[in-house]
This record gives structure tokens, C-alpha cells and sequence, in this order.
């Protein structure tokens, strides 16, 4: 039946009204209120309520549909013979899953999707499975309501993205195959690393670049790369270009071979990369007292506004890398008194405005919870993921969009401002390296030759006298 007339249909009758206010925008979020519920879903609400929204929301309203229900326990939607939309009533997800793999096979579809109480997950007919002592699944997405692995890439589901013009979902699913080639039983825990960084540049190319179905991936290049760096909130120090790179490298070279521009050293590429990054930590000139009020006040309106603020002062006020901060823990990292924090075997004691922060956050977890910045699902016995705090870090970015003075805040920017903040009030550069956990081989990423020397100046030109003075006065006997 086409979507579209049974829509309409169904409309007349009272039975599927899509909502075109509040939450319309989310469809994912729309679709976990309706999927997680205590409530058994029977086959009709799901045909005529939760089929719809899904297929509405990404685009398949024209399309060729046929809606078949067996046994009151499964619902397929078959988009164009090429897509399966399967629902089951009770069903685990794990052997959802085996079953839908296993209808790409025999049935043909190129794409499958499961629609589930946990979570939404995209598989695809074509993916390498691997050889026989090693068998791997063909999961392009996993989009889980408990957590947010892949959920921002609910947008790959679309017609065009699966089977039309754009085709985009090919990305995601080529990466998928890179690691059922190369990563086995041994490896795959580094996986998680190469993924993130993959999916990410694919993301910001399909939307920026070329769709799938326009380019080969010779067409990719290092300038590619370059305006990746450039766009990226997650890339800010030479450090993290080059394990980006390093992930993407290894995929590309085998999609190009030796002759890709990718097979090329990487120490040449991020050459060209350091005027990006200097130029994208030049940005954050500086923050008034009256925005870092105005970031908080915006922050405060998160769900988790008490632990985003904690964060974003962790990082202004502290300096505290993301790795750390996901790894803080109460009564170790944090002294109980909460005016201390323990980096590296030192006692350094805190800005009052952090304290009373994390006063305010220990009152809001469990008594027992592990990690200060801990997963929320898993009762803060878990560490946040960095990911949360990249998100946190967008949000305030459109905070203070086209403020003056600012363009973009990244932990890299917030902690060069804080080594520059602190030596404008005289703190010594022991003071500050030993706070903020600088080694003296990383310290022009924070300033520069001039930039010192120029400080210097200011304060020799302050002396009363020459600080050896009192030295000699000692040998004058």
C-alpha cells in the first residue's frame, strides 16, 4: 500500500495522528517514548501509530510499501523490495537480530532495519561476514535508547541515504566491513577508537562534500582532511589530528590502495595541519566574567545542568583534560572536604565557585556512586563517556555563536586560555605546568617564544632590583 493513502486513511479514522508540535523535530526520541514502555505494544498501534511516525519522519511517504503481519508476533514493512522494516512483539533483541541477518540472505533486501524496545539498528545485506573462524555481524548502526552510541546518525535511514540518489548509508557501511577485515576477537576493544573517528569524518563528508553515490574514494583527499580539521570541535591539538588521521589513513589505503593520497606520510599532513590548529586555538581570545555567567545560566537549563556546569568549570578553572575528567572519582581524585583534587600525587586545592559546584552535584547522585562524572544508567558506577562533554561543549558554542572575541570554545582553547589567564596574575610557570599537568616538551602549544619573552620583558622591567642581589650581598662577607 502506498504510505501516503494509508496515512490519509487512516487519518479519517481517527486511528494515527502525527504530531506536528513539540518533539516532531526528534523523531528518534519521539520513537523511544512510544517503543520503551511498560505496556505490551500489539501489532495494530505499532502498523498504524509507530510505522508511520518512522517512516513519515524519514522521508519514505511516496515510496512502495507492503505492511505483512504474521501471528500476531511480527510486522515487516517492505520499502521498495531493497528495505525491511521489522517490529517484533516480544522478542530479544539479539536474536531479533540473528533473524532479520538472516532474511537478507534469503529474502534478498539489501537493507534491514529492526525497530525494537531498546533500540533502532541498521544492517545491511552486502557487508564481508568474515571467514570461518571468525564470524562478524553485519550492524552498520546500533541507535540504543539506553545510551548514544550512534544515535546522531538516526538521519542515515532516509530513502535517499539507504537506496536513493544520495546513498550516504554506504559510508557507514563500508566501515563496518574495514572492521570485520580487520579487526578479529584479539583487537576489537581498539575498535571503538577507529569507529568514532571514521563515522565522524564520513559524517562531515557526505554533508559537506560528496554523496556516495557522486565520488570514489580516490576523489578523497588530504584537503578533505584539512577542512575536517577545520570544522571538527573533537580536533584541537596536533596530538588528536594525528590519531585521527592514523584511524583514517589505515580504512582509506584500503579502499585506494598505495596509490591513494592517503598512503602518503602522515608527518606531511600534519605539517599542513598546524596552521589549522594554531589558528582554531587563536580563536578563543578570551571570556568575561558576565559570558561565563551567561554559559552557565544556559547550562543550568540542561537535564544534567549540575554536572555540565561542573564540567565546564573542571575545564575552565582547572584545566582538566577530558580523559581525566571521565575518569574523576569520589575519595581518590576528589578529597572528601571537595576543596582539593589530586592530579598526578599533588594537593591542589580548588576555585570556590567549584567547590560549592561539586557540593551541589554529590547531593544530586547515589551515596555510593564511583565516578564523579559517572553514567547515569549504570548508577555513576561507570565513567562518562568523552563524548558527553563534546556535547556539552556544542551546546555552549551556540550560546555564544558570533559573540565577540569568541568564536569557538574547545578544551584545548580553555586550557591555553587558563595558562595565559594565570600568567597575567603572576602565578610562576611552575605554579601553572604542575596544575594543570604540562610537561616543559608541550609547552609551545600553550605559548610561544615571543609570547614569553614579551612576558618576561613586563616583569623585568618591574624589578626594584636584581634578584641576585641578595645572593651576593653574601659574598660581600
Amino acid at each position: 500500500m502506498n504510505l501516503y493513502i494509508f496515512i490519509a486513511e487512516n487519518q479519517k479514522k481517527g486511528i494515527f495522528r502525527l504530531e506536528t508540535t513539540g518533539r516532531r523535530d526528534k523523531p528518534l526520541a519521539k520513537l523511544k517514548s512510544e517503543l520503551v514502555t511498560e505496556k505490551d505494544i500489539d501489532l495494530d498501534c505499532y502498523e498504524h501509530n509507530i510505522l508511520p511516525l518512522f517512516l513519515n519522519s524519514l522521508h519514505y511517504t511516496d515510496k512502495r510499501i507492503n505492511i505483512n503481519k504474521r501471528n500476531g508476533k511480527v510486522c515487516d514493512c517492505i520499502i521498495d523490495t531493497k528495505i525491511i522494516v521489522r517490529f517484533y512483539r516480544n522478542e530479544g533483541e539479539k536474536k531479533a537480530l540473528s533473524e532479520l541477518d538472516g532474511i537478507l540472505d534469503s529474502k534478498g533486501y539489501e537493507w534491514g532495519i529492526l525497530l525494537h524496545r531498546k533500540g533502532i539498528w541498521l544492517l545491511n545485506r552486502d557487508i564481508y561476514r568474515g571467514d570461518e573462524s571468525f564470524t562478524c555481524d553485519r550492524i552498520v548502526f546500533a541507535m540504543s535508547f539506553t545510551g548514544s552510541k550512534d544515535n546522531n546518525y538516526f538521519k542515515y535511514l532516509s530513502y535517499d541515504n539507504l537506496i536513493g540518489e544520495s546513498r550516504n548509508a554506504k559510508y557507514f557501511a563500508d566501515i563496518t566491513e574495514y572492521k570485520n577485515r580487520n579487526f578479529n576477537s584479539t583487537n576489537k576493544a581498539s575498535w571503538a577508537a577507529y569507529s568514532g573517528a571514521l563515522k565522524r569524518f564520513f559524517n562531515y563528508y557526505a554533508e559537506n562534500r560528496y554523496n556516495y553515490s557522486q565520488v570514489t574514494y580516490m576523489n578523497i583527499t588530504f584537503s578533505d582532511f584539512e577542512e575536517y580539521v577545520k570544522a571538527s570541535s573533537n580536533i584541537n591539538s596536533e596530538t588528536s589530528a594525528k590519531n585521527q588521521f592514523s584511524y583514517i589513513k589505515g580504512f582509506m589505503i584500503s579502499k585506494t590502495g598505495p596509490d591513494g593520497e592517503f598512503a602518503r606520510g602522515r608527518d606531511e599532513l600534519l605539517g599542513r595541519c598546524q596552521d589549522i590548529l594554531r589558528k582554531k586555538n587563536d580563536e578563543f581570545v578570551d571570556i568575561t566574567a558576565a559570558q561565563v555567567r551567561e554559559l552557565i545560566d544556559a547550562l543550568a537549563k540542561d537535564r544534567n545542568g549540575t554536572r555540565n556546569i561542573t564540567l565546564f568549570l573542571m575545564i575552565m578553572g582547572m584545566g582538566v583534560e577530558r580523559r581525566k575528567l571521565c575518569s574523576l572519582r569520589w575519595d581518590y581524585e576528589i578529597a572528601k572536604d571537595m576543596m582539593h583534587i589530586q592530579i598526578d600525587a599533588v594537593s591542589v586545592k580548588l576555585p570556590r565557585i567549584l567547590e560549592q559546584s561539586l557540593k551541589e552535584l554529590r547531593m544530586e547522585e547515589p551515596e555510593d556512586a564511583v565516578y564523579v562524572f559517572g553514567n547515569c544508567t549504570t548508577k555513576y558506577m561507570t565513567p562518562l563517556k568523552e563524548g558527553s562533554i563534546n556535547g556539552m561543549l556544542d551546546r555552549i558554542n551556540k550560546t555564544i555563536k558570533n559573540q565577540k572575541g569568541i568564536n569557538m570554545i574547545t578544551p584545548a582553547g580553555l586550557r591555553r586560555w587558563l595558562f595565559l589567564h594565570l600568567l597575567d596574575m603572576n602565578v610562576s610557570l611552575q605554579e601553572i605546568m604542575c596544575m594543570m599537568n604540562i610537561s616543559v616538551d608541550n609547552l609551545s602549544s600553550y605559548i610561544d617564544d615571543a609570547k614569553m619573552r614579551d612576558r618576561g620583558k613586563t616583569l623585568i622591567n618591574s624589578w626594584d632590583r636584581h634578584p641576585m642581589d641578595r645572593f651576593f650581598e653574601g659574598v660581600k662577607g
